[in-house]
């Protein structure tokens, strides 16, 4: 069998993707990722085929922009960038699933992949990483600029997100994709991110139930997994970073996420709040021009590291709230210290405080806040045992990209069957 998939995204989005993709290969299926070119060589080590989603100065072009970061204006950027190149992910879709012959698999943002989907009439799941992706008024995500309405009633919730699709999304993007959609002969769609995003035949909340249990409003045919780990078999630290590991105490780990191309703040204030108690670091990003120069001996940078190998070997992690890193380091089983600035990253945020296994900063906070918040975290028993019952429910789990890919096998065979 053939699986398509488009992962649209930073790492956190692309590298799950990648872990179900060795799944299905493992069961000898053929997978295609459609991703931005900067994770081509990762995706082919995973021993899968790639095709380019734009170029790698499209991606940077993106990232090099602030606003990316602005708890209000990131959406709207996200969205406007999808749409302008809406008819490109959608060629580039439908070139590899001409022969029909192909189960098609998304991302949140792969509308590219739902277009191809209607038109060809060909089964496709769509995979949320995030349960932000999922709007519910029953358990309403933090949205970052809106914050928690979980204190209102659920029939108030439900009157207010029908009215912010109706007089905000769906005017912001119905009038582009439905010109879009009119090229191809598809009518016209409303509700499109309660409704039209989702694919009919299969949603997947890639996360535990624990982390966050389906809700009644969610589209019909959701399921939920557990998090699909990306392990890069065959990948190891560098011996520079593996020779920094062995000279000392377990450093803390610290990264805004591999798509911040502006964390000047954030390095300062974390670099702060681990030199009050003399901490060894890991700093992970690919944007040496925004850290801190010189760095001290105790300070060990590096542009990006195996998590799957490094995680376990760190005392704490400091990040921005990502799925991917949030929930590599909840399989690491180290303390995490949050600092949220757009996008999915306030209510992952708050549902890892919830569980006991982090705490929440911003980044207007002193630095002596943060410095106790990590101190807090590191020597705190209830964090220790918060994280333990964590990692055993994560292990009980088991591997979520093989069920997920077998979820993903069974969508293909009865859709050939039927």
């Amino acid at each position: 069998m053939k699986f398509l998939m488009s992962a649209l995204g930073s790492a956190g989005d692309v590298h799950p993707f990648i872990a179900i993709g060795e799944a299905l290969v493992a069961r000898g299926h053929e997978v295609r990722i459609l991703a931005s070119p900067p994770f081509e060589e990762r995706i082919r080590r995973a021993g899968l085929a790639f095709a380019p989603l734009g170029t790698a100065e499209d991606y940077e072009r993106v990232l090099q922009r602030a606003e990316l970061w602005d708890p209000r204006r990131g959406a709207r950027l996200i969205l406007d960038e999808l749409l302008q190149r809406l008819p490109e992910g959608y060629a580039a879709t439908d070139r590899y699933a001409a022969d029909g012959d192909v189960v098609l698999v998304g991302s949140t943002l792969s509308w590219g992949m739902r277009l191809v989907q209607e038109k060809r009439g060909l089964p496709a799941a769509t995979v949320h990483l995030s349960p932000v992706c999922l709007q519910s008024a029953t358990q309403p995500a933090i949205l970052p600029g809106i914050g928690d309405l979980s204190w209102m009633p659920a029939w108030a919730l439900r009157a207010l997100q029908a009215a912010g699709e109706r007089f905000v999304l769906d005017r912001m993007i119905g009038p582009r994709l439905n010109a879009f959609r009119a090229t191809l002969g598809l009518a016209p769609v409303r509700r499109i991110w309660s409704r039209w995003m989702h694919s009919p035949d299969l949603v997947v909340g890639a996360w535990p139930a624990w982390f966050a249990p389906p809700q009644p409003d969610w589209p019909p045919s959701t399921i939920t997994s557990a998090f699909p780990l990306f392990g890069e078999r065959g990948t190891d630290l560098s011996p520079a970073l593996a020779a920094f590991l062995d000279d000392g105490a377990a450093p803390v780990g610290i990264t805004p996420g591999s798509a911040m191309a502006h964390g000047e703040a954030f390095f300062a204030r974390a670099l702060a709040a681990c030199e009050a108690d003399g901490r060894r670091v890991v700093l992970i990003s690919p944007y040496r021009a925004r850290l801190p120069s010189p760095l001290p001996d105790r300070v060990h940078a590096v542009d990006y590291a195996p998590f799957a190998a490094l995680l376990p070997r760190l005392s704490a992690l400091i990040h921005h709230g990502g799925i991917g890193t949030s929930a590599q380091a909840l399989a690491a089983g180290i303390p995490q210290l949050v600092v949220p600035f757009a996008h999915d990253q306030f209510d992952n945020a708050a549902r890892l405080s919830r569980l006991g296994v982090s705490r929440t900063l911003g980044l207007s906070d002193r630095a002596t806040t943060w410095a106790t918040a990590l101190r807090t975290m590191v020597n705190e028993p209830a964090t220790t045992d918060a994280v333990r019952v964590v990692g055993e429910r994560l292990a009980a789990d088991g591997s979520a990209a093989t069920s997920i890919g077998l979820r993903l096998e069974r969508l293909g065979y009865d859709r050939n069957c039927a």
